[in-house]
């Protein structure tokens, strides 16, 4: 488990590249401040900004999961980095290459969120309204939908929470349906158990 003033530093380094970063920006050097991106991957997770681009969520959250247990370092370094990416793309005026990275960078953060305790020092719910913000041009995939589902019944945002169940519903097809009514099954049973003033 990281303790308090482990995730401090960790926030102190990235500030520290986080400037250098936006010193390039301004100075439009994007292809360097993408050169620099990548040598950060590198000192933070031992993965390359193109690896991190082509490989799925899924088999790099189990590449940084030893034993099964996530590290979240390394998941909030890929989170954050692939962010900056997206930011630079926008200003380079490649949109698809900025959505694929705000996607795969919300998918980190919503990884991240589920560890409780160990990132409650974190403002990870700012990063992934500022993620959602980039992509609502967009429509995201029913996975995504699902795990944002998730991600908000467990904050308490029931509102926001049953507005992508039903996106999710009106996209499943087959026995993906039948997983997603199970879902909202148990997630209605649960509303149904708590005070007015829980759902307030």
């Amino acid at each position: 488990m990281m303790n308090k003033d482990y995730i401090l530093r960790i926030a102190e380094r990235f500030g520290r590249m986080l400037a250098i970063i936006l010193h390039l920006r301004q100075s439009n050097k994007h292809e360097e401040a993408l050169i620099y991106i990548d040598d950060i991957y590198l000192q933070t997770t031992g993965f390359t900004a193109s690896f991190v681009n082509s490989a799925s969520e899924e088999m790099l959250l189990q590449m940084i999961s030893p034993l099964g247990v996530l590290n979240v370092q390394k998941c909030m370094w890929i989170a954050l980095l692939l962010k900056e990416e997206g930011d630079i793309y926008v200003e380079m005026g490649n949109e698809d290459e900025s959505y694929y990275r705000y996607l795969k960078s919300l998918h980190f953060f919503l990884a991240a969120a589920k560890q409780g305790d160990e990132v409650k020092d974190i403002d990870i719910d700012s990063a992934i309204e500022y993620n959602l913000a980039a992509l609502e041009a967009y429509e995201v995939p029913q996975k995504t939908k699902l795990t944002l589902f998730s991600y908000f019944a467990a904050v308490g945002n029931y509102g926001r929470a049953e507005d992508m169940l039903f996106e999710a519903l009106e996209e499943g097809k087959g026995p993906v349906e039948v997983g997603i009514v199970e879902q909202g099954r148990a997630f209605y049973k649960e509303l149904g158990s708590k005070s007015e003033e829980d759902l307030e």
